[in-house]
């Protein structure tokens, strides 16, 4: 008797694997490596053009 399944799953030593995912440490390296720069690059930029300029340009400028 066959078993409808969309994904064949697969077996090592006999034990069936679960499929990949992404794990919430790969989502955490990500925005460190790739997020977080660029975020405080665009901070830096906008306190940079505040101060030379005096005009504010950040998020934290719409903040009351």
């Amino acid at each position: 008797m066959k078993t409808a399944q969309k994904v064949k799953t697969e077996t090592v030593m006999g034990h069936r694997i679960p499929r990949p995912r992404l794990a919430l440490g790969a989502a955490w390296v990500a925005f460190v490596y790739a997020v977080g720069p660029v975020l405080a690059i665009g901070a830096g930029l906008d306190l940079a053009a505040q101060h030379w300029f005096g005009v504010c340009t950040g998020l934290w400028c719409a903040a009351p």
